[in-house]
């Protein structure tokens, strides 16, 4: 029997083309060492970092979002952008937010002006069901603000309930006090506070956000969310009440990644908030080692 499964094997091992051969060395590799899809010129730079690192990096999905919004800058001539991260809690996220941004500016000559927003005594008492506040209770996730302000380079730092503070910060936005808005992190939890800072965007002349602002919002995975509460209740009642501002999910995001983020949770979490009336809207991004698709023999 096992002779007979062996021969049958080595038959098929023959038999194969070198086109054959080819393909399933392909397929191994993709199981294996899966890469990026070289036109997306973000999970090409995430991989290749994560191969100089000989790991995972920390917060991955705040060196693509920068790196798709420098992409996007580049097309339409910006020279600065605004990062934004919801929900700074012990800071780790601003921090690391801060090193991508140096790194965003070397690769792009781009500067990248970095805030972070946070209540600074942690989770708020819930105001709405959709708060989650029988799973997130209030004072969870405090900051140590005299711990953090003195590691923080360039970030600035907002303390307060996000649904006073976001409106004055979009406002210094839209005066140029601030480059036009091109990342946010979203690390609320909850419905109020981040229904709050989405829709103090639409308070933005179009041209006060690139075209597309790449979003990552942490907590849509698992109890007690839902479609119907926290963050992706949010994202519905945004795109429920705006027509010409509309968040999106990136579809499939996972498969277009290399190394390790194949296999993350987070690509599944990042979306792309449109201002489909930017005068800029269609500038052509650079995409480069495009697939030949010309006919074959």
């Amino acid at each position: 029997m096992a002779g007979s499964f062996l021969d049958r094997a080595s038959r098929r091992a023959a038999g194969l083309a070198p086109a054959g051969l080819v393909q399933l060395a392909i397929r191994v590799r993709e199981v294996v060492a899966p890469q990026p899809w070289p036109w997306d010129e973000a999970a090409v730079r995430l991989h290749q970092l994560e191969k100089r690192g000989r790991g995972p990096l920390p917060y991955p999905p705040y060196i693509y979002g920068l790196i798709t919004a420098a992409r996007t800058a580049r097309a339409i001539g910006a020279d600065a952008f605004t990062a934004l991260e919801f929900g700074v809690a012990g800071g780790n996220g601003l921090r690391a937010l801060e090193d991508y941004a140096e790194l965003i500016s070397r690769w792009y000559d781009i500067r990248v002006a970095v805030v972070g927003l946070d209540s600074g005594t942690g989770l708020l008492p819930p105001t709405d069901p959709r708060d989650c506040g029988h799973a997130l209770h209030a004072g969870a996730f405090p900051m140590n603000q005299q711990a953090l302000a003195p590691k923080l380079r360039t970030a600035q730092l907002i303390l307060g309930d996000v649904t006073e503070t976001t409106a004055p910060l979009m406002a210094r936005i839209d005066s140029g006090d601030l480059p036009p808005l091109g990342f946010i992190s979203h690390d609320l939890d909850v419905y109020t506070g981040t229904h709050a800072a989405l829709d103090a965007i639409t308070a933005l002349a179009p041209d006060r956000a690139l075209p597309r602002v790449p979003m990552y919002f942490d907590d849509l995975t698992g109890y007690p969310y839902t479609t119907e509460t926290g963050e992706r209740a949010a994202i519905t009642a945004f795109n429920t009440k705006h027509d010409t501002r509309r968040i999106g999910q990136l579809e499939n995001l996972e498969k277009t990644l290399g190394g390790s983020a194949r296999i993350a949770p987070w690509p599944r979490h990042m979306f792309i908030l449109h201002t489909f009336n930017h005068p800029n809207y269609n500038a052509a991004e650079q995409m480069a080692d495009l697939p030949d698709l010309s006919l074959k023999d």
